[in-house]
């Protein structure tokens, strides 16, 4: 009997040893596929956190889209809007009336129904024309004016060009030194940027064209080369770069 339970004792103990073992090699398995999970989950972060210059081009160049988008679209939104440029400033002036005497002045029939809204903009400057003491005066804030419909806009631009080297004399205002009147399209602040940062590059590159039109910025290099469009930064390094090199 002790024999027949000494062999069912060994058995037992060889089986429960064999299971053991097993097991063992189960925890390892398991421990070493944790391992490499926790490995690939930090690589993974290591990624999210550090993305590849790949993805950091294309996301910029997602962003560089989404600001030309809406700035094209904050564009349209003036695209009734003029800018009076160089007309003195004065105490208790009406900014309607003076944008009437300026399509007079220029040749263009406007009626007060025409003016949707006429007003000074930018922040208030010391020394107004017309106020003593304010030698040398600085410059007027502009006047914007956004008419009732594109066409009359149209019409006082292309008339302001005709017309080239108006000035503000005759217009019923004040005493005063004329000075040069300049009729513009109204920019978006980026426009206006990119119109200024084109200006100074066609200069040092000696391009003889930028302008706008219908809110776009333009530049050409001379009556037989190409119109090229600017609508961001990257357009100025595009056409001016490829310009200094081939020059």
């Amino acid at each position: 009997i002790y024999t027949a339970l000494q062999v069912d004792f060994t058995k037992t103990t060889d089986f429960l040893s064999a299971q053991l073992t097993d097991l063992q090699k189960e925890v390892s398995e398991i421990k070493q596929r944790t391992s490499a999970i926790e490995a690939e989950n930090a690589q993974l972060r290591l990624q999210i956190n550090k993305p590849s210059v790949a993805d950091s081009d294309d996301l910029r160049e997602i962003i560089i889209n989404l600001k030309t988008d809406l700035n094209d679209r904050d564009q349209a939104q003036l695209i009734n809007d003029i800018e009076l440029v160089g007309i003195p400033e004065f105490e208790g002036e009406s900014c309607g009336h003076i944008a009437l005497a300026v399509a007079t002045k220029l040749g263009v029939s406007l009626e007060e129904r025409d003016l949707v809204t006429a007003t000074r903009v930018g922040g208030r400057r010391a020394g107004r024309a017309g106020e003593e003491g304010s030698s040398p005066r600085p410059r007027p804030r502009p006047i914007v004016v956004r008419l009732a419909r594109r066409s009359l806009r149209d019409n006082l631009i292309k008339s302001a060009r005709v017309r080239r080297g108006a000035s503000t004399a005759d217009l019923g205002l004040p005493l005063h030194e004329p000075n040069p009147l300049y009729i513009n399209e109204r920019l978006t602040k980026m426009n206006r940027t990119l119109f200024a940062k084109a200006r100074e590059q066609a200069r040092q590159q000696r391009w003889r064209f930028v302008w706008t039109a219908e809110g776009r910025v333009k530049v050409r290099r001379d009556e037989t080369s190409t119109v090229h469009h600017i609508r961001a930064e990257s357009d100025i390094l595009r056409v001016f770069g490829s310009a200094s090199i081939s020059s």
